[in-house]
């Protein structure tokens, strides 16, 4: 590597020896007579090897190694101190002033040739881990990039508010990091009935967010597969069991991550009111009737998704009327802690969609985000999930 140094001192024959030991050594060199001087020549030049004597007027030697330590630049500056002293005090100011190396006076040809052969090891290192950390720079920034992509793309894919007649579907996302591992839908089956659903993917990130396109895609599939296959008059809840197993089947084919979900997946005929509900290891979903502001949890826990084969799930059968609220929310939102590590909980989450009962499903979602914001400022711990199913 090219050596570009400054030598500093007072003494002109001492800069004119120096001065030749370096240029014998293919160095470029410039003379300055003290520490204000070179500071001139160190802003207007690239220089990587400072040899300055410690004392001089104006600005001595530890005054310019510390105005080097804090000048901005793209490059390591490495400081050689000229002194005729030894003692310990004297070299402990020179090292927390930013010094690297000594030389000792009178100057010895042989020392010069070390300390120069260890200046060019370590500028060399540092040469090298600017050169690391530009290429992880730059790596970083494309992977950030592709994230942002990816976190778009996302969002994307979750529906926007929909209304299938009097029924209306509006959900609110927020991811832990780029991208999460939730996920929510609605979408119309046939001319009556709407199926909907919020799942929760073990794990965050890209993988997560991957296997979340995934189960998107095949619950769609599998929905339009069972309710095709139904008869009119067929259960609704054995539909939803139906739907849930056959995407747990898929799931166990072709899942090899060791990854699983919760979830909670419903069927609501729109025109009769009945509903049926399958919650596989997924919080219960939160009903509130018309004219009631108290929201009760409806089913229990069981095994989620891609744990075994055949897992016993049962379905909820209801009938709705109009003004019945659903609500499905991930454990993000109730585990989600404040500073002191208390949990948000069921019954905030209860308390604040009870306070926003006569308010649209749209400023419901908005009101359960601001109390969670407000309960934990900055980027969540986990990714955090609401779905509002609403009869008209």
């Amino acid at each position: 590597m090219e050596l570009r140094v400054l030598v500093v001192d007072d003494d002109p024959m001492i800069r004119a020896v120096l001065a030749a030991f370096f240029e014998s050594r293919g160095c470029a060199v410039q003379e300055s007579t003290d520490g204000e001087d070179a500071l001139g020549h160190l802003r207007g030049g690239d220089y990587n090897l400072v040899v300055t004597d410690r004392l001089m007027p104006r600005m001595d030697g530890l005054a310019l190694c510390r105005a080097i330590r804090v000048m901005p630049s793209r490059a390591y500056v490495y400081c050689i101190m000229l002194t005729g002293s030894g003692h310990e005090s004297a070299l402990v100011a020179a090292m927390e002033a930013g010094v690297d190396d000594f030389i000792t006076k009178p100057l010895q040809v042989a020392e010069l040739g070390a300390r120069l052969r260890a200046a060019e090891r370590v500028l060399a290192l540092e040469e090298g881990l600017a050169a690391r950390n530009e290429e992880l720079s730059r790596a970083y920034g494309q992977l950030s990039r592709d994230l942002d992509l990816a976190r778009a793309l996302q969002r994307s894919q979750l529906p926007p508010p929909q209304a299938f007649g009097r029924v209306r579907c509006e959900g609110w996302f927020e991811a832990s990091s780029f991208v999460g591992g939730d996920l929510y839908d609605s979408f119309a089956l046939g001319d009556r009935l709407v199926g909907f659903y919020l799942a929760d993917i073990s794990g965050h990130g890209v993988a997560a967010a991957m296997m979340a396109v995934a189960t998107q895609h095949q619950l769609r599939a599998a929905s339009n597969e069972v309710v095709r296959a139904i008869a009119p008059d067929a259960s609704l809840g054995q539909a939803a069991l139906d739907i849930v197993q056959r995407y747990n089947d898929r799931f166990l084919r072709t899942n090899e991550t060791g990854m699983y979900l919760t979830l909670v997946y419903g069927l609501l005929d729109r025109v009769s009111g009945r509903l049926a509900l399958v919650g596989a290891g997924h919080p219960p979903p939160l009903l509130a009737q018309p004219g009631d502001t108290t929201f009760t949890p409806v089913g229990e826990g069981s095994v989620p998704v891609g744990i075994l084969p055949a897992p016993g799930w049962e379905a909820q059968e209801l009938q709705v009327r109009p003004g019945t609220r659903l609500v499905l929310y991930s454990d993000g939102i109730t585990e989600c802690v404040d500073a002191s590590g208390a949990a948000f909980g069921d019954q905030r989450l209860q308390q604040v969609l009870a306070r926003e009962r006569a308010a649209s499903p749209t400023q419901t979602c908005a009101a359960v985000g601001a109390a969670l914001h407000a309960w934990h400022p900055g980027d969540f711990d986990d990714d955090v999930t609401l779905l509002v199913v609403e009869v008209g």
